[in-house]
């Protein structure tokens, strides 16, 4: 009778066995499920932010030839002789322009004596300079704009060099 009483022991203690390993791997799986679950937040969250710190990027790209337009004016009126009023008056639309593109974290990019970087310049010419060293910027032609640390536009420029 003993061995009937151990049967009956393990067959009780198997179903118990069984619900605890299904649980255990339910366990596992709700927190497998969580931890996707937050992963999934986080990278919304993410992708949310870089949508609305970019969601304009197409509208100040139009806006740029307008800001290269009132710089060239600013810099014809100060070679001729076009009353200061005026002058001030293209100064200072050129300005409230870039402050704009500023405070939606647009910035101009420094270009003119740095090496040649084909992420940031797009080369439009070659010219040899004296005491220059081969791929240094020499000019710029018109300037490159970064949005948020993305280049939106590189800076058109001309390098030293043969």
């Amino acid at each position: 009778m003993s061995k009937h009483l151990e049967k009956t022991a393990e067959s009780e203690q198997s179903p118990v066995s069984e619900l605890e390993t299904e649980l255990k791997e339910t366990k596992e799986k709700l927190l497998r499920t969580l931890a996707d679950f937050d992963n999934y937040r986080k990278r919304s969250k993410q992708e949310q932010a870089e949508f609305a710190a970019f969601a304009l990027e197409g509208f100040i790209q139009a806006l740029l030839p307008i800001v290269d337009n009132f710089g060239r004016a600013v810099a014809s009126a100060q070679n001729s002789n076009v009353a200061d009023e005026y002058l001030k008056g293209i100064a200072l639309i050129k300005r409230q322009f870039e402050d704009v593109l500023a405070k939606f974290g647009v910035e101009e990019m420094e270009a003119l004596g740095k090496s040649f970087d084909p992420h940031l310049h797009e080369v439009v010419l070659k010219r040899k300079a004296e005491g220059v060293p081969d791929g240094q910027v020499i000019e710029v032609i018109q300037l490159g704009y970064t949005l948020h640390k993305k280049v939106i536009r590189p800076a058109m420029v001309i390098i030293a060099g043969e």
